[in-house]
């Protein structure tokens, strides 16, 4: 069986190929463009996409659990049901980037653009409180929307919330300061 190179999955991509289902664990794909790409189900768990370029890429159910996506482009980008565990997304764009069911537990979101960006999952609980702790430090959630999650073992000092919509979340277990969430709209839950 042949092993899948790095150089495979760029010219497959400009090919318009799917990677749905593969196993790309563990490569080195960082400072790519893989724009659209489709990486629904794949294992993607320690890759390095380190400023890779993934707008509108499709990583509905991806395992990335312990990828680095530092600085990585992923505006509209799907990844609706992902597991998000131990991944790093320091500096990342995520604007626009829909992350509605994923799973976050240890992921770094620190100073990441999430500018209109969806996050939520009615029967999700980030696992949490402590231990394995998510971060939002310093990130742009301006315009985001959070919907009917809890927010367990999240840190949020330093989010700039202006015109976030907040429905039905409960920040009672996140680490946050009250001036921080001025400009947010809420609906419902505990802040």
């Amino acid at each position: 069986m042949h092993q899948i190179t790095p150089s495979d999955v760029v010219k497959r991509c400009l090919a318009g190929e799917s990677f749905s289902g593969e196993n790309l664990a563990n490569l080195d794909l960082a400072n790519q463009s893989l724009v659209g790409i489709d990486l629904s189900e794949a294992n993607l768990s320690g890759t390095d996409l380190r400023n890779t370029d993934l707008t509108e890429a499709n990583l509905n159910d991806a395992n990335l659990t312990g990828a680095n996506l530092s600085g990585a482009i992923l505006h509209r980008t799907y990844l609706v049901g992902s597991n998000l565990t131990d991944t790093n997304l320091e500096d990342a764009n995520l604007r626009g980037a829909f992350l509605s069911g994923s799973l976050f537990s240890g992921t770094n979101f620190r100073n990441a653009d999430l500018r209109r960006a969806t996050v939520g999952c009615p029967k999700c609980v980030i696992p949490g409180p402590f231990g394995t702790l998510t971060s939002f430090e310093n990130a742009n959630l301006e315009e985001a929307i959070f919907g009917e999650i809890k927010l367990k073992g999240i840190i949020l000092l330093g989010a700039n919330f202006k015109g976030t919509y907040l429905y039905e979340v409960d920040l009672s277990e996140a680490v946050y300061r009250e001036a921080e969430l001025e400009g947010a709209i809420t609906k419902k839950g505990r802040n």
